[in-house]
C-alpha cells in the first residue's frame, strides 16, 4: 500500500469516525497550542521580566566604588566623566549614572537635620529606579543650567516640614546653599533614600568641595543575563582607565537576587510545561484507546483484507498511519490555535515575541505529533496485524 493510499484511507476513517476522535484531537490541539504559546510568549515575557525595573530593583545594577582596605597605599581614588562615557559603550549596558555624595546639614526655618546629599545626572532615576511620589525628577536642563533644585526623601519631608505643609516649591538650605524642592521620592527598595536629598551633579561638584570627586558609578544592565559579563567588562575597563586605583576598586553586583527571581520564573514554567505535557499524554492515551476500540470493531474488515492478500506489514502500516494522522490533525489544529493566540497576545501586551522560537515550536509540534501518533498507535497496529484471517472472519 503506497503512502498516498494510506493517507487517503486514514483521513477517510478519521472523517467517518470524527465524533469518536473529536475529544482526542481537541486534547492534543490544546496541548500543542499551549506549548507553542508558552515557548513563544514565555521567551518574550522572560525578556520583559529581565528588563522590568520595578520587579528587578537593584538585581541588574552593577556598582563601581572604592574599598580602600584593599589598597596597600593611601590615595584618594576617584572616577571621571570619561569613565562613565566609556562604560556606556560596553555591551549589555542600559544606563550609566555617576554620583557624588556628601552629608551636610539640611535646614528649613527652625528645623534642622543631617542626611545624605546625592548629586546625580538625569539618568540616575532610571538606573536605580527611583519612582516619584509627587513632583518631578532632576532633568537634563537642571544639570546643564546648574539649577538649584532638589528632590527629597520621605524622612526629610516629615522632619523639616509640618504635617499640613506641602514641601513642593519650598526652599531649604543645604550646607548653606538655598535649593527649591521640586519632587518627593516615592516607594524605593533602598530605604536609605528616605533620608536623602538629590540635587544635580553639576551643582554638587561646583558648590560643595567634598562632592567634586566621583566615588560611585551605577550601571544598569539591559537584562539579568548581561550582569555577569558586564561585571567583568566593567572591572577591566576601569582598571585600564585608572591603573593607579585598580587594586582598591570595588565592582559589586547582586547575583543572588537574580537567582531568586529566576527560580520563581522557573517554577512557573515547570508547572505550565508539566500541565501541558499531561494534557498531551492524556491525548495519546486517548488515541490508543480509540484505536484499540477501532481494531476490535473492524476485526472482520481486517480478516477480509488478509484473506485477499494483505500482509501483516500492510495492516500494521494502515493502523499506524491512521494513528499518526489523528495526532497530526490535532497538532496542525493546535499550531493554528497557537499562531492566532500568539498574534492576539502580541497586540494585547504590546510585545515582540521571538519568531525564531515560534518557528522552532511549530516544527517541534509537528515532530511531537508524529512521535505521539506512533507511540499511541503501535500497540493497536501490532494487534491488528497479527489477527488470524479465519478467526477474524467468524468474529461477531
Amino acid at each position: 500500500m503506497i503512502l498516498a493510499d494510506l493517507a487517503a484511507v486514514s483521513l477517510k476513517q478519521i472523517y467517518r469516525n470524527r465524533r469518536r476522535y473529536k475529544s482526542v484531537i481537541i486534547g492534543i490541539s490544546v496541548g500543542i497550542a499551549g506549548i507553542i504559546i508558552v515557548l513563544t510568549m514565555g521567551d518574550s515575557v522572560e525578556q520583559d521580566l529581565g528588563q522590568n525595573l520595578e520587579l528587578l530593583g537593584s538585581a541588574t545594577i552593577v556598582k563601581a566604588s572604592f574599598d580602600y582596605t584593599k589598597s596597600k597605599k593611601k590615595h584618594g581614588g576617584q572616577y571621571f566623566p570619561k569613565d562613565a562615557k566609556d562604560i556606556e559603550k560596553l555591551p549589555g549596558v542600559k544606563s550609566v549614572s555617576p554620583t557624588v555624595v556628601s552629608f551636610p546639614p539640611f535646614t528649613y526655618k527652625l528645623n534642622k537635620m543631617s542626611g545624605r546629599l546625592l548629586g546625580v545626572e538625569e539618568s540616575f532615576f532610571d538606573t536605580i529606579h527611583i519612582p516619584m511620589a509627587r513632583g518631578r525628577r532632576i532633568n537634563s536642563d537642571d544639570v546643564a543650567w546648574f539649577n538649584s533644585v532638589c528632590v527629597i526623601g520621605d524622612e526629610i519631608a516629615r522632619t523639616l516640614f509640618s504635617d499640613n505643609e506641602d514641601p513642593l516649591g519650598k526652599k531649604i538650605f543645604i550646607g548653606g546653599h538655598l535649593f527649591r524642592v521640586v519632587g518627593l521620592i516615592g516607594g524605593v527598595e533602598d530605604t536609605s533614600f528616605l533620608n536623602t536629598i538629590i540635587i544635580p551633579i553639576s551643582v554638587g561638584r561646583s558648590r560643595f568641595a567634598e562632592m567634586y570627586e566621583i566615588k560611585n558609578i551605577y550601571v544598569r544592565a539591559v537584562n539579568w543575563d548581561a550582569v555577569a559579563p558586564l561585571h567583568k567588562d566593567l572591572h577591566d575597563l576601569l582598571a585600564r582607565n585608572q591603573p593607579g586605583y585598580a587594586e582598591s576598586m570595588d565592582i559589586r553586583s547582586f547575583p543572588e537576587r537574580i537567582k531568586t527571581i529566576q527560580h520563581a520564573v522557573l517554577l512557573v514554567k515547570v508547572f505550565l510545561y508539566a500541565s501541558l505535557f499531561v494534557t498531551i499524554v492524556l491525548g495519546g492515551i486517548g488515541i490508543m484507546n480509540v484505536m484499540l476500540s477501532a481494531v476490535r470493531e473492524r476485526t472482520k474488515e481486517i480478516g477480509l483484507r488478509k484473506a485477499v492478500g494483505a500482509t501483516e506489514t500492510m495492516i500494521l502500516s494502515q493502523f499506524l498511519f491512521e494513528s499518526v494522522s489523528i495526532s497530526l490533525v490535532g497538532a496542525i489544529l493546535g499550531i493554528l490555535i497557537g499562531f492566532v493566540s500568539v498574534e492576539i497576545m502580541k497586540r494585547l501586551f504590546q510585545t515582540s515575541p521571538a519568531y525564531g522560537v515560534f518557528v522552532i515550536s511549530i516544527i517541534g509540534g509537528v515532530i511531537f505529533g508524529v512521535i505521539l501518533g506512533i507511540a499511541s498507535g503501535i500497540i493497536p497496529a501490532i494487534r491488528a496485524s497479527r489477527f488470524d484471517p479465519a478467526e477474524s472472519m467468524r468474529f461477531e
